[in-house]
């Protein structure tokens, strides 16, 4: 039984290094604005739920399309600065007028909808933005420090140049 769990354990370990060495270096996205103007300050929100808050900081800045931005975030107590660790969650970019969902980070694992984890609550995701105009990027929420929790999400609402 000690050798299963060690081997999920180094299974677990492999997967999030993986994930996480693929998308340090590439993230992309065409231009990131709240309220439908850019933004040179990093977006923040409290979860819908209350139970964390997301920083949300894209890079460079303005996002443009058929460039790769670097989307950095950052997974906090409620309302305050202090870093949450272990944080099941995933990342899901749509187009905004149609709602039509282009990204989807868990699909990257090879298991679309099951949750990614960060220990760390640190993550940057590479993305580019196939086209210019309005998207959404919601971050849903599914367990903290191993305990599964009802969803909770933030939506940030980018615009791509």
């Amino acid at each position: 039984m000690k050798f299963l769990s060690i081997g999920v354990t180094l299974t677990a370990a492999i997967v999030v290094t993986l994930f996480a060495a693929s998308t340090i270096d590439t993230v992309s996205i065409a231009g990131l604005a709240q309220n439908a103007s850019n933004s040179s300050s990093p977006l923040t929100r409290l979860t819908d739920g209350g139970s964390l808050t997301i920083k949300l900081e894209p890079s460079p800045i303005p996002i443009k399309s058929n460039q790769q931005t670097q989307l950095k975030v950052s997974f906090f107590k409620p309302n305050t600065e202090e870093i949450q660790p272990h944080i099941d969650y995933d990342m899901i970019i749509s187009e905004a007028g149609t709602n039509k969902t282009i990204f989807q980070a868990s699909n990257l694992t090879g298991q679309a909808g099951i949750p990614l984890h960060t220990a760390e609550s640190i993550v940057t995701i590479p993305f580019t933005f196939p086209t210019k105009g309005e998207y959404t990027i919601e971050i849903p929420v599914y367990g903290i420090l191993f305990n599964p929790i009802a969803p909770e999400s933030v939506t940030f609402a980018t615009h791509v140049e």
